[in-house]
């Protein structure tokens, strides 16, 4: 819930009032209408993606698989195989003692599974069909998956493409987890209608759109593409099953639960941390799991970020909308981990150019509002009520109640 403000006609004093010169301001919203002026803040959605086609010949390692096995652990691996070509129907051909089949197909299906967790979230119904003697046995898999081969690809496609955006060698364990959770809540809304499955990764990156199965699977692929640790966690919360995942920052574990960081209903770039690298405690007042299956996670080193709102960083350091004191506008040294409040003014929708932070003055109208990075020089810049600020190509642009606005910086 956003925080009320006032809409009076307050004003500050003669300095505040005076617009300085530079600030030009001009409509645009009749080029954004007429396709000169784009900012596309959600993703395509496709309609239809094409089923997966036969699988490779060989293994994942490089192995041919072979045409019998004859032991658990050559079960294992036939079935990892399979799973991680996403192969709905196949048959594999068992040789020796068949005394505990049974047992023995179970076992090598749960240990296929947990060999890879993005695998065994995507895996969905199983039917197993088995003829056997003494000695042999044909095994039929029926396998059902949230995902195909063909929508995996893109995955892999759209996943490298997304990193290649950044430099991971020189980002920490922190800014890696802060990317990943920033890019799915800013390009995914919650949602179940979707054309594949909305349990998948693919959905929440192919069509913006997902649950939290999806969130956590995709934070999931992307985090280990970075080289961070990660677990994908499955519990409950008050609406019944849900998932997320654990990741290890600098040595320790941290719950991360993009899904609830992704505000409902959802509000495009803006990102809550209210679960982001968060204890064991602060998530068993509202989420529970079985905990002897996961790490602990006992480290409150990042517990600030539960209060930032509307964060824009730059040069190591966050400036936010406080959600612990009334929304006034702070600053995060990320080195250090202190915070400062700039201003008494509430700010939402905060962005930054230069040596300036902007941002929408819920004190005051909801005016946008300019002030230093150092808290000085506060001035107001346009006096209507403005929304969804954001830069681009030198341009301030903001929403006010006559349509979308351009401000040269």
């Amino acid at each position: 819930i956003k925080p009320a403000y006032d809409y009076g006609k307050q004003f500050l004093t003669d300095a505040q009032n005076i617009l300085s010169e530079d600030n030009v301001i001009t409509d645009v919203t009749s080029k954004v209408l007429s396709g000169e002026v784009m900012k596309d803040i959600e993703k395509t959605v496709t309609n239809s993606v094409e089923e997966s086609q036969s699988p490779m010949v060989a293994t994942t390692s490089g192995a041919v698989l072979p045409d019998k096995v004859n032991s658990v652990e050559a079960l294992t691996d036939a079935f990892y195989y399979y799973f991680s070509q996403w192969e709905t129907n196949f048959t594999i051909h068992y040789v020796g003692s068949t005394s505990d089949i049974e047992n023995m197909i179970e076992r090598a299906t749960e240990d296929a599974a947990d060999r890879e967790q993005y695998i065994q979230g995507h895996l969905s119904d199983r039917k197993i069909e088995y003829e056997y003697s003494k000695l042999d046995a044909k095994i039929t898999v029926h396998q059902q998956f949230l995902t195909n081969a063909a929508q995996e690809e893109i995955v892999n496609r759209e996943v490298a493409s997304i990193l290649s955006t950044i430099s991971p060698e020189s980002m920490t364990d922190f800014e890696k987890v802060k990317f990943v959770n920033d890019y799915i809540v800013k390009n995914t809304a919650y949602s179940t209608e979707t054309t594949i499955s909305p349990h998948s990764a693919c959905a929440v990156l192919q069509e913006g759109k997902g649950v939290c199965q999806g969130y956590a699977l995709l934070a999931l692929k992307m985090l280990q593409e970075l080289g961070v640790e990660t677990k994908y966690v499955v519990g409950e919360v008050y609406t019944g099953g849900h998932a997320w995942n654990l990741v290890k920052v600098d040595g320790q574990w941290y719950h991360l639960d993009t899904t609830w960081n992704d505000p409902v209903p959802d509000r495009k770039n803006i990102v809550s941390y209210k679960y982001f690298l968060t204890t064991d405690a602060k998530m068993k007042l509202d989420h529970s799991w079985n905990q002897s299956d996961y790490p602990t996670a006992t480290n409150d080193k990042y517990t600030v970020m539960s209060q930032v709102d509307h964060a824009y960083e730059v040069d190591g350091a966050i400036y936010y909308s406080n959600v612990d004191d009334d929304h006034k506008l702070y600053t995060l040294d990320l080195s250090t981990g202190k915070t400062k409040r700039l201003t008494e003014a509430r700010a939402q929708f905060i962005v930054g150019y230069g040596n300036w932070i902007y941002f929408s003055n819920y004190s005051n109208g909801a005016f946008l509002t300019k002030i230093k990075t150092n808290g000085t020089e506060q001035s107001i810049v346009y006096r209507d009520e403005v929304k969804d600020l954001f830069i681009e190509d030198g341009f301030l642009y903001f929403h006010a109640p006559d349509g979308l606005k351009q401000m040269e910086l």
